[in-house]
């Protein structure tokens, strides 16, 4: 990890400790408590079908023992953002790096209760991506950027086909997702992308179609949740799908410009690296 990485940690722990970052006082209790809302969901949100014949991708996740970083990206100037579910789930603060060593706070859940993907709230935005794009084919480009390792780094891959993911352990989930097969990683280091989960997946627009939620490292595939699985949760969120995006200029993307796509993203904050605290009481 980073020296930044070291820091931002170090920051978190000592704000949980004086109970600043939750605005939460001392009721003399030990026991631990949910640092932001979880929104509880108010409908049954529909996910897209499973296909039975789909390839099957099995994900076990333990509970979460210590603190961790993701990727997030905005969809709203109003602090709406979009993360994997196994990023933000089991923390027990959370917040988004807003520059070295400055962390903003994350207010609000809301977990999809069938798919991978969180929406987060905080006070305050940064531009959005523009857009969401439902159609995805085989053999079509798509660019991913992120955190990978706690690092700046981005993806280009190629779509495949779709598989079913089956996730269990901590919570339980199955849905359909995108299959992708890597083709550049930019820095490419190692294989693991640990990290880059939560990160968008765009098209050569810019517009997203997914969500970066887990891969097979050795094989060199990543795997993104499906467009119509994130307009369930923004919906639920109260984020209409067709006002993302809206006012903001649509990007180019291809495979030789997506690290410099990845490299404005993050400078804008559009693509943010996310802080999962883990082990603090509340005081």
């Amino acid at each position: 990890m980073r020296i930044w990485d070291i820091l931002a940690l170090i920051i978190l722990l000592v704000v949980a400790a004086i109970g600043k970052f939750s605005g939460t006082g001392d009721d003399g209790s030990d026991k631990r408590r949910p640092p932001v809302e979880i929104a509880k969901p108010r409908i049954v949100i529909p996910s897209p079908p499973l296909n039975k014949r789909d390839p099957v991708v099995s994900i076990s996740l333990e509970e979460k023992q210590q603190s961790s970083t993701g990727t997030a990206f905005s969809v709203d100037r109003n602090g709406i953002w979009v993360t994997a579910r196994h990023v933000a789930d089991g923390c027990d603060k959370i917040g988004l790096q807003k520059s070295e060593g400055t962390i903003v706070a994350v207010r609000r859940i809301w977990h999809h209760p069938s798919a991978d993907i969180s929406i987060l709230k905080t006070n305050g935005g940064t531009p959005p991506l523009p857009g969401i794009e439902k159609r995805i084919s085989r053999g079509q480009d798509g660019y991913s950027f992120g955190f990978p390792k706690g690092d700046a780094g981005d993806v280009h891959a190629r779509v495949i086909g779709r598989r079913t993911m089956a996730v269990e352990g901590r919570y339980s989930t199955r849905e359909p997702v995108v299959a992708w097969t890597q083709i550049r990683r930019v820095p490419d280091r190692g294989t693991h992308l640990g990290g880059i989960s939560g990160g968008p997946w765009v098209n050569a627009n810019g517009q997203i179609i997914g969500v970066h939620v887990a891969g097979a490292p050795r094989r060199g595939r990543s795997y993104s949740s499906t467009p119509d699985s994130l307009l369930g949760i923004l919906k639920e969120a109260g984020v209409r799908g067709d006002s993302i995006g809206r006012g903001v200029e649509r990007l180019s993307v291809n495979s030789n410009d997506f690290p410099q796509v990845g490299r404005q993203l993050r400078r804008r904050l559009t693509v943010a690296k996310v802080f999962c605290l883990v082990g603090e009481r509340w005081r």
